[in-house]
């Protein structure tokens, strides 16, 4: 278990390693180095956190046990950071509800949050990345919630506290909807456990308030843990009027199945090209929802049943990945994108082109 937890703490950190980082040493061994290693570190992590619950019991570290033993996490350390053209502050979440109504920047029709992933925070290239494609689309309210003070350690605690997390920013969010914010205009963007911290904000706030916020955009949500659990477990399609799904390291870092209204796989949704470890892929979903602000056609996606469907063509509808996906699209939709920045290929994207290596193409991983 002590070396799962070290390849998570690499696996899931959002530090991405540059797409085009393993270039130097050639496009093919790379592809080979992948199809060999990828199908052993899902069965490994597959194995592993099945036994995720039972462990995270042993430890005490289970969401009722620390509920009932007094040892949440203290809440009251977690800040916003607050964005807009001409502003950029952070405030304690606690008083974010009785800031942000009265601030003149405020704009209640555009209001979007960032949260980060396992050993992220605000400051580094995630939310950087992504906060300039919303700024230039001149979505004033930006905000990112800092978790890093709870999540960047210990994973197996991290994948507890992520509920406790998402609990305090749907109070936080349910307070802004009495101060006049309308619960539809609210869109939630988080990454690995971002994504589920996003869930459960989306859970407790319909709790409070009895309505669902606009929308939820999971970015690779995090596998180990919550794989094949309950709906209420984990991020899931009941936690808002939509919520459209980004998976790019499914079976390792990130979540295989389906978990939203719908689910974009590019390139299959389980390895990225051009990245040689994890902590690419896992990444890649955030670059590829930035690309989306700057883009909004660069992504185009069709529905398939699944990956080997899209190889053969057999799909039907055409929906847009990223910012530009709309409510009411339901499925599971497929792309391939390019190796590098900029990563969207148009209409070419939902046309499979075997771009494969030796080892895949001859044993079909």
């Amino acid at each position: 278990m002590s070396v799962i937890l070290v390849f998570l703490s690499m696996a899931l950190a959002a530090e991405a390693v540059p797409a085009n980082f393993f270039e130097t040493i050639g496009g093919g061994i790379a592809k080979e180095a992948i199809a060999v290693k990828q199908p052993v570190l899902e069965t490994v992590v597959d194995i592993t956190f099945k036994k995720c619950e039972t462990v995270k019991k042993l430890f005490g570290l289970q969401y009722t046990q620390m509920e009932k033993s007094g040892k949440e996490p203290d809440l009251n350390e977690l800040t916003l950071k607050y964005v807009t053209q001409s502003l950029n502050i952070s405030l304690n979440i606690n008083s974010a509800a009785g800031f942000l109504p009265k601030s003149k920047h405020f704009n209640r029709e555009r209001f979007v949050i960032y949260v980060h992933g396992f050993a992220d925070n605000p400051n580094k290239r995630s939310f950087g990345t992504v906060s300039k494609g919303f700024l230039r689309r001149q979505m004033y309210n930006l905000l990112a919630l800092d978790g890093s003070s709870l999540i960047r350690w210990f994973y197996l605690r991290s994948t507890t506290y992520v509920r406790f997390m998402g609990e305090k920013l749907g109070s936080i969010l349910a307070d802004l909807v009495n101060e006049g914010l309308p619960a539809s205009s609210i869109h939630i963007v988080g990454h690995s456990l971002g994504a589920h911290i996003s869930g459960f904000t989306g859970k407790q706030f319909q709790k409070l308030t009895g309505q669902r916020v606009g929308r939820i955009t999971g970015l690779d949500p995090a596998g180990p843990c919550f794989s094949n659990l309950e709906p209420e477990l984990k991020l899931s399609a009941e936690d808002a009027d939509f919520v459209d799904v980004i998976h790019t390291n499914g079976g390792v870092a990130g979540l295989k199945e389906p978990v939203g209204h719908v689910d974009y796989y590019p390139n299959g949704g389980e390895q990225q090209p051009s990245c040689l470890i994890d902590t690419c892929s896992h990444s890649r979903a955030w670059e590829l929802m930035a690309e989306s602000l700057h883009d909004q056609g660069a992504f185009p996606a069709v529905r398939c049943n699944s990956w080997e469907d899209f190889k053969k063509g057999n799909c039907d509808e055409t929906s847009y990945m990223g910012i530009a996906s709309q409510p009411g699209t339901k499925g599971k939709f497929y792309l391939q994108t390019a190796e590098s920045s900029p990563f969207g290929l148009g209409a070419n994207g939902t046309q499979y082109v075997n771009n494969e290596g030796i080892i895949k193409n001859i044993f079909g991983r």
